[in-house]
């Protein structure tokens, strides 16, 4: 079948995205300079969330968010840089504190891809549209009009759905997208997997 235009993949695959009740991705994205590698399940308005985030320079951490709750278990260095001087016990999750409600709102499906898509807009797409098959799954590939370098969406053909989504040269990263409107199974930790903080 003949590709359809760039700009019409790129809304199609916003549209499926803004309004998909959840989805998982993994992968790495930098920042100024500082890596995270992200494993992330959860649903679009952070109610219910799974994220491991490895941070270069604060260690590794996993965010449980489920029943109104958030549960946190880090590594020694992670508990370091938020100046916890005794950590919990590595293979324990602790209850977060009440501020926990913002962290819900910045790991939720929407925030990721509010700014994914706010980098890329269609007047910054090549118009040539690609085909690759990514983790199986048939997909079109449209980039940044400099190149696949500066930035690529792919997109499957059956859906519309994102399956991939790399970066630019100044803000480096690769997302692979699954699992869209899927029961993530999400529940909160064991109660005797979880101490009390401090």
């Amino acid at each position: 079948m003949p590709a359809p235009s760039a700009a019409e993949i790129l809304e199609k695959a916003r549209a499926n995205a803004v309004s998909a009740s959840s989805a998982a991705f993994t992968g790495r994205i930098e920042q100024d300079g500082t890596e995270m590698v992200i494993d992330f399940k959860g649903t679009s308005d952070g109610s219910s969330a799974d994220v491991t985030l490895h941070l270069q320079d604060q260690g590794k951490v996993r965010v449980i968010s489920a029943a109104d709750e958030v549960y946190l278990q880090g590594d020694a260095q992670f508990w370091k840089s938020q100046g916890l001087p005794a950590p919990p016990a590595a293979d324990k999750f602790v209850k977060a504190p009440v501020a926990a409600e913002e962290l819900t709102q910045q790991l939720s499906l929407n925030s990721f891809l509010d700014e994914a898509f706010n980098a890329v807009t269609p007047s910054q797409l090549s118009d040539t549209v690609g085909s690759e098959t990514v983790g199986g799954v048939d997909a079109w590939v449209i980039t940044d009009a400099k190149g696949q370098a500066e930035g690529a969406l792919y997109v499957s053909k059956s859906k519309f759905e994102i399956v991939r989504f790399t970066g630019s040269s100044t803000s480096p990263g690769e997302l692979d997208f699954s699992r869209w409107n899927e029961d993530l199974g999400i529940k909160a930790p064991p109660a005797d997997q979880v101490a009390p903080l401090g």
